[in-house]
């Protein structure tokens, strides 16, 4: 065999050699990457609650760092405490019943919360991924004493949402988490209901507003109407009336909501000191009486109102306050309402008509 011959032969075994020695280094590698991240992945601290846990917090304390761009001008601090099994109390900044469902759609979300990634070790990057005191939501969740999760969220992306936990020098990335079930505004804690009724169960109701009192009382199935002017002697029935104006009527109330709270406000301020109309709506075999009393104009086209037994002050739809404040027309055949386009419900506030001609509604349903 010449020599040149013998040179591939050893040419060839080598390039053999090498590349087993690549491909079991490229193994070594890959393995060591494979223990790596699995090593990292366990190392991670787990946040997520079981349902058994979450189900048992019983306190919530949020603080919602201020945001001038969003009109929130201060940090806003919120503490929820569970009353009875499904019921919830806002005890801070105001006491007053809680939303229960947006309390208990807050802590199922603590099931789903997943650390997938360390971002950054140590203190020194709060600022950077919003975590910071000033900065970062604070969320405390409690079963008695027992602090069961303390979590500060900040700045959000692709890698997930920054968060950082209480006693845990770090910013981690989690998935899973809400923004809006963790930011609301003091109004979306608040239980919003005013009234709560079956319209079938109504069996009289009145209305005394400017115009004069308007007396609706139910006979069989049927609703008859009678009115009396300011100033006049007597009431009589009225001419053309719609019983099915009653209906709509009853329709706005039985599921009352706030639009918002008028909170600090004075009666001076709401017009309620004088009121401008009041309802009183009347159910069958005593079961309930409501009565809402209806002040000025708040925000918009909404109106302030209170009802019996609270010194709570809301604001209300037009497409409610309107019925208050109504003249006879908006309870006979062919009135104004007759006439006015109909509008999907949480449709655009109308616009007013132009001279000689019906204006469109006031406000729609909220």
């Amino acid at each position: 065999m010449n020599t040149e011959k013998k040179l591939y032969i050893a040419l060839g075994v080598l390039a053999i050699l090498g590349g087993a020695l690549y491909l079991q280094q490229q193994k070594a590698k890959d393995e060591a990457a494979a223990h790596s991240i699995s090593g990292q992945a366990a190392d991670l601290p787990k946040i997520a609650l079981t349902e058994e846990q979450s189900k048992a917090v019983d306190k919530v304390v949020i603080t919602t760092p201020a945001d001038a761009d969003a009109g929130a001008e201060k940090a806003l601090e919120v503490e929820l405490s569970k009353k009875g099994e499904d019921s919830w109390e806002l005890s801070k900044p105001v006491t007053y019943k809680a939303n229960a469902s947006n309390v208990t759609s807050l802590t199922k979300n603590l099931e789903k919360l997943k650390i997938t990634e360390l971002i950054a070790e140590g203190a020194d990057s709060y600022d950077k991924y919003g975590l910071s005191e000033d900065k970062a939501l604070h969320a405390i969740f409690k079963k008695g004493d027992e602090v069961v999760a303390d979590l500060y969220f900040g700045d959000s992306g692709g890698r997930g949402q920054m968060t950082r936990i209480a006693g845990k020098d770090g910013v981690f990335a989690v998935k899973g988490y809400s923004k809006y079930l963790y930011a609301r505004d003091l109004k979306g804690w608040r239980d919003l209901t005013i009234f709560k009724f079956e319209d079938k169960d109504a069996v009289s109701v009145d209305i005394e507003n400017e115009h004069g009192k308007f007396s609706f009382v139910k006979e069989g199935d049927a609703w008859e109407g009678k009115f009396k002017k300011a100033k006049s002697p007597m009431a009589t029935k009225i001419d053309e009336f719609d019983a099915s104006k009653v209906n709509d009527m009853l329709r706005a109330y039985k599921t009352l909501n706030a639009a918002d709270f008028g909170d600090g406000k004075s009666p001076d301020d709401t017009g309620l000191a004088e009121p401008k109309a009041t309802v009183t709506i009347k159910l069958k075999a005593d079961k309930a009486t409501f009565a809402l009393t209806v002040g000025d104009a708040a925000e918009g086209s909404n109106r302030w109102v209170k009802k019996n037994g609270s010194d709570q002050v809301f604001s209300v739809s037009s497409w409610a306050a309107d019925w208050a404040t109504a003249e006879v027309s908006k309870f006979q055949k062919g009135g104004d309402d007759d006439k006015k386009p109909a509008a999907p419900p949480g449709g655009m506030p109308g616009m007013p008509g132009m001279p000689g001609m019906p204006g469109m509604p006031a406000g729609m349903p909220q």
